[in-house]
């Protein structure tokens, strides 16, 4: 595999007192005034930056998720991608639920909190907001709807239609017999249900599948949505009847980690499904953003081709945000922001690098 070509780096330069939301970065991108857009997937905000040199995005601005949608989040959104289209930022959250951690202090307390499995409703959010100071007043944020009477578990209409799917309902088996359109049983690291990557055209919404993952091969829903009135969105049913569409890609067994629009093709971030070291490969999907109906997608030149590894494998500097950049010629290249930066990527007390890779 190709090592990462590598052109240089930026840095992003938080407000003093912000500068832990670095740490955890999961989402980048652009919006039309050139202004950087990031997200942390352990908090509930999206941050904006400004272009203030050639290699430097500072102005920091910070947007907690509460304002932005105009209603109150008390948990964490896990938001893990972005995207912007027609003057509106879209975001995902990882529709997952999570086991907890051992914390190494005490078996018996370890072994309950490895059988714990938590829901958190604010996960299961897909949503899209006008920019903020740059819309009218007749803008307003609309999300994908709730399945009808699971208000309260969060499970929207997503969910509730890929429980019915042939390849992945089986992941979506609810927490509880007495509950079948409850919590989900299997969690996010288990390879349940978690969307990583997203991207938006037109009408349709691709949401790239951390997991799970079938037989070596990784999955994108394509879903056209429409919205239905009270700020609420919902998925639009094709022709032939069916709300969504599955893309099956062979990625080395890897999960989707991010999507990013290239022209018509799809780049696509890859990576471990589980919590463990491993490559982190880009890909292109020729023509991803045209494709119609279920399709799957061995690797083929011309069609579905790996780029270039971004590491081999380490604890630290996991890339979780792509986005395209204009390094010398317009979007000739993609920046990519990390989880977990090493030591060596953070600058200063509130700044962090981020890389920017020829395409």
């Amino acid at each position: 595999m190709l090592h990462a070509p590598l052109l240089g780096r930026v840095l992003l330069k938080f407000n003093t007192g912000k500068e832990e939301l670095h740490e955890d970065l999961s989402a980048a991108v652009f919006s039309s005034d050139g202004s950087l857009w990031v997200a942390s997937d352990e908090h509930h905000s999206l941050e904006r930056f400004s272009p203030v040199n050639p290699r430097v995005f500072g102005e920091h601005r910070h947007f907690v998720m509460a304002e932005l949608l105009g209603e109150e989040v008390r948990e964490e959104v896990d938001i893990e991608a972005l995207d912007f289209q027609d003057g509106h930022l879209w975001f995902v959250g990882s529709h997952s639920a999570k086991r907890k951690k051992p914390k190494g202090k005490a078996m018996v307390k370890d072994l309950e909190r490895l059988a714990t499995v938590e829901h958190q409703p604010w996960r299961f959010l897909l949503a899209r907001v006008p920019l903020p100071e740059k819309t009218s007043g007749s803008a307003r944020p609309a999300k994908l709807k709730r399945a009808e009477g699971r208000e309260d578990s969060g499970v929207n209409v997503l969910v509730e239609l890929l429980r019915q799917d042939p390849h992945l309902g089986p992941f979506l088996a609810p927490a509880s017999p007495d509950d079948p359109d409850g919590a989900l049983a299997i969690p996010s690291k288990d390879n349940g249900l978690d969307i990583e990557g997203f991207a938006v055209h037109g009408d349709r919404v691709f949401l790239g599948l951390r997991g799970p993952v079938l037989r070596g091969y990784a999955v994108i829903l394509e879903m056209e949505v429409e919205e239905v009135g009270n700020g609420l969105l919902a998925p639009r049913r094709t022709k032939k009847g069916s709300p969504y569409h599955k893309h099956f890609l062979d990625l080395d067994g890897l999960g989707i980690r991010e999507l990013c629009r290239h022209g018509e093709d799809l780049l696509i971030l890859a990576g471990p499904t589980m919590p463990v070291d491993g490559p982190i490969r880009l890909f292109r999907l020729h023509k991803g953003l045209l494709l119609s109906g279920d399709t799957l997608h061995p690797q083929e030149k011309g069609v579905l081709e790996p780029l270039f590894d971004l590491k081999d494998g380490s604890r630290d500097d996991n890339a979780e945000g792509v986005a395209v950049f204009s390094w010398f010629a317009p979007n000739d290249s993609v920046l990519v922001v990390y989880d977990t930066p090493s030591p060596q990527r953070c600058y200063g007390p509130d700044g962090v690098l981020a890389d920017v890779f020829r395409l």
